[in-house]
């Protein structure tokens, strides 16, 4: 690996969209004139205070990614060889994508049958018992409607190919979010020169995780937790008083 094809990282806040761009190939360093779609596809775990995990935490959901990247003329051409000489591969993610689908069409069956349950039960007037089977049927769909989503998602993520050798000279982390901090991402640029212009074209968005934005997240996140700690303690000792108020003859 040459010196201009050391990786090099660099932290943006922001949307993916709304980064800027340099009219540079990222590959090679030479001047722009194709634009490519670069497109990554990320499995987030349950999210826990707003942090995407890679411990199993329930329902993985898959995410595709994507931006336009200008290319050089001769790597485009390169990606472009390279995509029509790659095989298709069969991706596990079908498998995915039926099972939640399958999970969706469940629950949207059993949200039909309770609606169709509280249609018939209403001619005699509403009840509490039909106040609570519309709860049910409203989760249900709700629950449809979510797995519905993640199947359609697994399918995209199963249809999104690989990087090429080109494209992958631009490469992407998902999005970045704790409490109180912005939307941030790692941009990893296999070309130094590129590295060094994209730097400067969003020198004013470039986050440090030692900087002033992030310190003070960082002591947000400490003054809710004490705040956390002081709410449940207090609610405690509420509770104490209350039942000792109640045992007081």
């Amino acid at each position: 690996m040459t010196e201009a094809e050391q990786v090099t990282i660099v932290r943006v806040r922001g949307r993916l969209r709304d980064i800027t761009l340099p009219p540079r190939c990222p590959s090679c360093g030479g001047a722009a004139g194709v634009t490519l779609r670069v497109e990554r596809v990320f499995a987030r775990e349950r999210r826990r205070r707003g942090i995407t995990t890679d411990m199993p935490r329930g329902v993985t959901t898959f995410h595709v990614a994507s931006i336009n990247v200008p290319f050089c003329t001769a790597c485009a051409a390169r990606h472009m060889a390279e995509r029509a000489s790659a095989e298709p591969v069969p991706s596990p993610l079908l498998t995915t994508a039926a099972m939640y689908g399958v999970v969706a069409g469940v629950a949207l069956v059993a949200a039909l049958i309770f609606a169709l349950f509280i249609w018939n039960a209403s001619a005699g007037g509403w009840r509490p018992t039909l106040t609570f089977a519309a709860s049910i049927a409203v989760g249900c769909a709700v629950f449809a409607g979510w797995f519905a989503v993640q199947a359609i998602n697994a399918l995209r993520a199963g249809a999104t190919l690989p990087p090429t050798s080109i494209t992958a000279a631009f490469d992407f982390s998902d999005r970045q979010v704790r409490r109180f901090e912005p939307e941030w991402r790692e941009y990893r640029l296999r070309h130094a020169g590129y590295a060094r212009l994209f730097m400067q074209a969003n020198a004013a968005r470039l986050w440090d995780e030692t900087g002033p934005l992030a310190m003070r997240a960082a002591r947000l996140r400490r003054i809710a937790d004490s705040l956390r700690v002081a709410a449940a303690a207090a609610l405690i000792v509420l509770f104490v008083l209350l039942a000792l108020q109640a045992g007081t003859p």
